[in-house]
């Protein structure tokens, strides 16, 4: 078995014991699981799929999040999640700017072409979009944001603390865990991809609320995030 093999199976043996140590953040994970399904099917039946795209993209970002967080590989899983929020916000934003989907789509066109996308999809800008159209979720999306760049989205010092060791008598690194074990920093990791789901749920549901309304995803959403 190569290194690569063993890295697995001890990621698995993680996914494992998280399931079987945390049923409450498993159910509701999975909850928010069903959201994005029962979401994915309404905008597949309606005039709105072109953001569905972007929340199809976020679903898969969201379930890569939950597989690197059971696995308490979380660095990692955070950059996952930024991502997830990412999709939320340009299925949003383009929405209700459909005139900006042929500025997005041509990108790759000639460096004029992907300037004109990075001038326009700024973080910055996407986040205050997104709460002017719903000043609560817009809200919450940044502060998630936020805490998915201390956590790991981008390289610092708190994502870095998480699994690094330090040989107290030499001015060296003993050691980098990249899978950590069962801890407040994993429970800390549910609770985030848990809001982080409901988030992007949230702010698609702005896209569409009555089919959102009419697939159950409302109440859905309204239970999930119970105690969030």
């Amino acid at each position: 078995m190569n290194e690569i093999s063993k890295f697995f199976d001890a990621a698995r043996n993680n996914e494992i014991a998280t399931f079987a140590n945390h049923t409450e953040w498993v159910a509701r994970l999975s909850d928010v699981d069903l959201g994005y399904r029962k979401s994915i099917d309404g905008f597949n039946h309606s005039q709105d799929w072109f953001a569905g795209i972007f929340l199809v993209r976020a679903h898969s970002n969201f379930l890569a999040a939950c597989r690197l967080c059971w696995s308490v590989q979380l660095p990692e899983g955070y950059a996952l999640l930024r991502s997830c929020l990412e999709n939320a916000l340009y299925g949003l934003y383009l929405s209700k700017h459909p005139d900006s989907c042929e500025t997005w789509l041509r990108r790759g066109e000639d460096p004029i072409a992907k300037q004109k996308v990075k001038d326009e999809f700024t973080v910055g800008a996407l986040l205050r979009f997104a709460i002017a159209q719903d000043a609560a979720e817009g809200a919450v999306a940044k502060a998630l944001y936020e805490r998915t760049i201390d956590s790991g989205a981008h390289p610092n010092e708190l994502a870095f603390m998480q699994t690094l060791k330090m040989d107290k008598n030499a001015d060296r690194i003993q050691s980098m865990q990249y899978l950590g074990s069962d801890s407040v920093a994993l429970l800390a990791a549910l609770k985030t991809t848990a809001q982080v789901g409901a988030c992007t749920l949230s702010l698609f549901r702005v896209v569409h609320p009555e089919r959102f309304d009419i697939m159950g995803v409302s109440d859905l959403l309204r239970h999930v995030k119970v105690g969030l």
